[in-house]
């Protein structure tokens, strides 16, 4: 390609001795090894976007607040007895702590031929655990208490002291507000069989005891 003329053509440059060299600070030549990206380099934009929430953020109700009842209170019927009855005044059952309650004494006796044993229980008791040592005390004497000399003596009055102590039982009323388990009373006296068996011996005593007052009285 051929020169442009100069802007000025009547002083025309002429080259010098020295051509111009290159600036020191020359933009440099790319090398052989251009520089690597840093390793912290931002990274490209969307690579990491942060994912949208699964469920919308919901506002929560004031600290504050009072709570909704999951269950709605039934209303009171007054009419009706409470289920939880309040123990009664005075001594409870020494045995289930139900109430009311009355000291007893109820006796036994055991006649072994030569040798004879009296039996008694003492203590304050409901009417359901009253009724059940007098049943148990009462069918075990019927049975055992009749087999010694004495002891046909004494078995018929220990029989008749209990009846008077039955008397006692029966005016109280039925049991409530137990803190425990009681005493079964179970069956009558006589529908044991230990109460079966005494019969026998019991009406042996009774033909026995009406023979000897026809002849005190015929006498």
């Amino acid at each position: 390609m051929s020169t442009p003329p100069s802007p000025h053509p009547g002083y025309q440059q002429t080259p010098g001795a020295y051509p111009q060299q290159p600036g020191p600070y020359a933009q440099q030549a790319p090398g052989p090894y251009a520089q690597a990206p840093g390793p912290y380099q931002q990274p490209a934009p969307g690579a990491y976007q942060q994912a949208p929430a699964p469920y919308p953020p919901q506002q929560a109700p004031g600290g504050y607040g009072q709570p909704q009842a999951p269950y709605q209170q039934a209303p009171v019927d007054h009419s009706r007895p409470a289920p939880y009855q309040q123990a009664p005044a005075g001594p409870g059952c020494e045995v289930c702590g139900a109430g009311p309650a009355t000291r007893v004494t109820i006796r036994g006796h055991q006649g072994m031929l030569i040798v004879m044993r009296n039996l008694w229980r003492k203590g304050t008791f409901c009417q359901s655990c009253a009724l059940a040592v007098f049943r148990k005390m009462q069918s075990d004497t019927l049975a055992k208490g009749w087999w010694g000399p004495m002891s046909m003596v004494i078995t018929p009055i220990t029989l008749l002291i209990n009846l008077f102590a039955l008397s006692k039982i029966r005016k109280l009323t039925a049991p409530t507000a137990a803190l425990g388990p009681g005493l079964d009373p179970g069956l009558p006296v006589f529908r044991r069989p230990a109460g079966m068996f005494g019969l026998l011996p019991l009406s042996g005593f009774g033909v026995v005891f009406l023979f000897v007052l026809v002849v005190l009285a015929t006498a």
